[in-house]
């Protein structure tokens, strides 16, 4: 009996002996499967350089959607931003096609990012982090291209993650209803407040302090697969998101924010919108699992799941401070 495959794993002797060379690096020795999260990333190691592998999921990401994190990457390492950057094939291109028995996949090689995560229970590290997104975000600044993907704005961070998470809560009638009254109320939230008085460009996704190495007292980010231009309030609330419960939260926020500002500002409204998006970044994570049940596994979206991350959602939204809630500009 012959069946067919949802997700496989590409042989690391395939990959070293037939993509690898494709691309414009010298000597590799080997290739190792590294780590599987929402694609799968190989380490490339070469006789005088290590280089990051990534190997997209069959029907996770559009080539459009490749093509732009991939010009995006370009952009900021011709800027000099702090970033895995990109490493074009012998042909020009940047991006390979691989034949998977589930179907295409893309990939693309990149600089290896040196050193480790840093260590948060570090406040400095808060700050040297707020510093490096800060400058990302300077780096990004005049980013154009023809490709395109999914805005960050609250219609795909809260209205499709919603899409995605309600047919999971179908048996839990309260869990759904103040579900969807929370997501109300932060969508009323957000759209009282004038898209143009907040800060709005080139993000890296998914910026939870993770997604980046320290070496030498500096920091490089990686891991792009969730990039795209829009709201840069989900990109302070993301970190937020990641030291909620830490207990040096409060401290580590406040280094943040400080490094941050020491090189761009951030407008008060968007300061007053932290906490809001900080549950609708949880919301878009839980949307993130789910909607990748099949391939991470269904236990991982069981009743147990949802009602936990319901009460998470609920304990989050009560926290926010309304005396803090951002007010569009005197007309």
């Amino acid at each position: 009996m012959q069946l067919g495959a949802s997700y496989s794993t590409v042989s690391e002797t395939e990959l070293l002996e037939r993509l690898v060379p494709l691309y414009a690096v010298d000597d590799a020795e080997s290739c190792r499967f590294w780590e599987r999260g929402v694609n799968d990333t190989y380490q490339v190691q070469c006789a005088n350089a290590r280089y990051s592998l990534r190997v997209y999921r069959h029907g996770l990401r559009s080539r459009e959607a490749v093509d732009f994190e991939v010009a995006a990457l370009l952009h900021l390492a011709g800027r000099g931003a702090k970033v895995a950057g990109p490493i074009e094939r012998r042909d020009g291109e940047y991006v390979s096609e691989l034949s998977a028995p589930e179907g295409p996949r893309y990939a693309i090689l990149t600089t290896h990012a040196e050193g480790a995560e840093p260590d948060y229970d570090d406040v400095e590290m808060g700050r040297l982090f707020g510093a490096s997104v800060a400058e990302l975000h300077r780096w990004s600044e005049g980013f154009e291209t023809r490709h395109v993907r999914p805005a960050l704005d609250l219609a795909h961070l809260l209205d499709r993650s919603l899409e995605i998470i309600v047919p999971f809560c179908e048996q839990g009638a309260a869990g759904l209803a103040m579900l969807e009254a929370t997501a109300g109320d932060l969508r009323r939230t957000v759209s009282a407040v004038p898209t143009d008085t907040l800060d709005v460009g080139f993000c890296h996704g998914d910026c939870h302090g993770c997604n980046v190495h320290l070496h030498e007292g500096s920091m490089t980010h990686f891991d792009f697969d969730c990039c795209g231009v829009g709201l840069r309030v989900f990109e302070w609330a993301t970190f937020k998101w990641g030291i909620r419960g830490d207990d040096n939260e409060q401290a580590l926020w406040s280094a943040f924010i400080e490094g941050y500002r020491a090189t761009r500002d951030i407008g008060e409204n968007d300061l007053a919108l932290v906490d809001t998006f900080v549950v609708i970044r949880h919301l878009w994570w839980m949307a993130l699992i789910m909607g990748n049940a099949r391939d991470f596994g269904a236990s991982a979206v069981s009743a147990e799941f949802v009602d936990r991350n319901l009460d998470r959602v609920r304990s989050m939204f009560e926290s926010i401070d309304r005396s803090a809630e951002a007010t569009s500009p005197a007309s």
